[in-house]
């Protein structure tokens, strides 16, 4: 079931310098999920297109080989009445032999038939549960979008520090000291994931957490380079990412989506079972966020 590499881009959005800037860059953050979303159904559509060219294709082989045996079978019976009582015998079993493999030709078709159509229902559950997912990021996207134009101040800059040149800054809720570089690096690399340049992102997000180990950055980064990765489709590392996340910032704001993410990557590499361990664990520990209730809309469509 592929459907599910969106639903980890969930909740996407980043404190900006003031209030309005923070729900300036969070509206463009908005954007670009929507960007992804239909770059993914676009590739979803390709591939359901695809297999079921595939599948005419081997339709129409099959047909074409019964009417070769068909009329193998009419040049056989021909050339029969001419023949002997013997030759005529041997005529009459070729043409049982023949109508075997019709047969078994004919019980193919069928079977193919038959895994189309299985194929087009899963197609059709695979979009209505893709429908459900983006009108629940969008959802959960505009609650968060409420809640931070309610605040007074939301500064990502408040000040800086006169002794040391650090910046005091607050990102996901966290507030914290960071170099200017540092502010400049993290700021840089989220402008690329809001354009929809993931591989860039990822790219800029997985040496921002390398050059700035203990920065107060550090979670939110590693958020977002998950977040590319699932994008590229890199499920893996998605999880790999997304998992330092929680076990390192298991308080942090974006944790709970970061198991909502984790769990749609193992849906989409076919581990179902790890999938509804993931989260059952967001609901025991993050029973009241947003993303333990999609989590258990998750749930209920793995059933």
């Amino acid at each position: 079931m592929k459907f599910w590499r969106l639903c980890a881009l969930a909740s996407l959005g980043l404190g900006a310098s003031t209030s309005q800037a923070a729900l300036f860059e969070d509206d463009e953050a908005r954007r670009a999920i929507l960007d992804l979303r239909q770059r993914l159904e676009t590739q979803r559509q390709a591939q359901i297109q695809s297999s079921d060219q595939i599948l005419q294709k081997s339709l129409d082989q099959t047909q074409k080989q019964i009417e070769l045996l068909r009329k193998q079978l009419e040049v056989d019976s021909s050339q029969a009445k001419q023949d002997s009582s013997q030759a005529k015998q041997d005529s009459r079993l070729a043409a049982l032999q023949l109508q075997s493999q019709i047969e078994v030709l004919k019980q193919e078709i069928a079977n193919l038939r038959g895994e189309r159509e299985q194929l087009l229902r899963e197609i059709n559950l695979l979009q209505r549960a893709q429908k459900d997912a983006g009108l629940d990021i969008e959802d959960r996207f505009q609650k968060l979008y409420e809640r931070m134009a309610k605040q007074e101040t939301f500064a990502a800059v408040i000040e800086e520090a006169p002794k040391d040149n650090k910046l005091s800054v607050q990102v996901d809720g966290f507030e914290f000291l960071a170099d200017p570089e540092e502010k400049r690096d993290f700021e840089a690399a989220f402008v690329l994931f809001r354009k929809g340049d993931f591989s860039a992102a990822a790219k800029e997000f997985g040496q921002f957490v390398k050059t700035y180990s203990v920065s107060g950055y550090k979670p939110s980064a590693l958020y977002w380079l998950g977040s590319s990765k699932f994008a590229r489709r890199d499920f893996n590392e998605a999880i790999a990412q997304l998992r330092n996340l929680v076990t390192d910032y298991p308080n942090h704001a974006r944790t709970p989506e970061a198991m909502l993410t984790i769990g749609n990557a193992q849906i989409e590499i076919k581990q179902s079972k790890e999938a509804r361990k993931t989260f059952n664990d967001l609901l025991k520990l993050y029973p009241a966020t947003e993303a333990a209730a999609a989590a258990k809309d998750r749930l209920a469509q793995l059933k």
